[in-house]
């Protein structure tokens, strides 16, 4: 059994490593995939340009991260590859996806060989979907169809554009409580039919219902079917970014 996203949080040492292994071995979890933020690495600043620039919220946000050189971490991937662990290991990175930054994308990716690297939609036209401050911003100035159908567009661009093998938070527009008043049967089947004609493989997180609070516990039951309908690869992800989580409402 796979857990397919875990964060070590920058804090990059064998002996945290080995504690998320041994969390996922009494889970009967035998191989996890390591997934940074790319939101906690020095080289990325780029990408939140336009986000930083959007909300003094989100700028605050940015600010508040601690942040190391992307290069600590591919030391890390690369002393770890020498080491040996109870259970499999993959590293990568977990990307915030932004149109405009495509080129850089492929720059990063490009730049160090990781075993995975995964898109992640957190903003819809530069602004967070997902926060507290989200309905001021969000929310309460647009219509709830226009920002599905804005969030559905990027996240058809994320799994066109040739440079993931996965997708965390496929729906997770859906954490604000906020519905469409249409159904997303024929975006859920578009959106599927290029998973699985690209190969790339969409997480079940998990941590949608133990940290979120939403009513479900990972993907949208409706998408899920489909994704196992059509031959989707599906993986199960805690998005652990603490031992004790790994494997959590698996």
């Amino acid at each position: 059994m796979i857990d397919a996203h875990v964060s070590l949080q920058g804090s990059y040492s064998k002996a945290l490593l080995m504690e998320y292994s041994k969390a996922a071995q009494k889970k009967h979890i035998d191989e996890l995939y390591v997934l940074e933020p790319t939101y906690k690495f020095q080289e990325c600043e780029l990408l939140y340009q336009e986000i930083r620039a959007t909300y003094p919220c989100q700028n605050q946000w940015y600010n508040n991260i601690t942040k190391c050189s992307i290069r600590e971490y591919q030391n890390f991937i690369d002393e770890m590859k020498q080491e040996e662990f109870p259970i499999a290991i993959k590293f990568g990175l977990c990307v915030s996806y932004l149109p405009q930054h495509e080129r850089f994308l492929e720059q990063l990716k490009q730049a160090y060989p990781y075993d995975v690297f995964v898109g992640n939609i957190e903003f819809i036209d530069n602004v967070a979907f997902s926060w507290n401050e989200s309905y001021e911003m969000m929310w309460n100035k647009y219509n709830a169809n226009f920002l599905y159908r804005r969030y559905y567009e990027t996240m058809n661009a994320l799994l066109t554009s040739q440079l993931f093998d996965g997708v965390a938070g496929f729906d997770a527009i859906k954490i604000c409580q906020i519905k469409p008043s249409f159904s997303m049967d024929h975006t859920f089947h578009k959106l599927a039919k290029i998973l699985k004609e690209k190969a790339i493989y969409v997480e079940h997180d998990t941590s949608m219902a133990y940290r979120y609070h939403h009513g479900d516990d990972g993907l949208q039951a409706d998408f899920l079917q489909v994704c196992k309908a059509l031959g989707v690869s599906v993986l199960r992800a805690s998005n652990a970014s603490v031992p004790e989580e790994v494997g959590m409402g698996f």
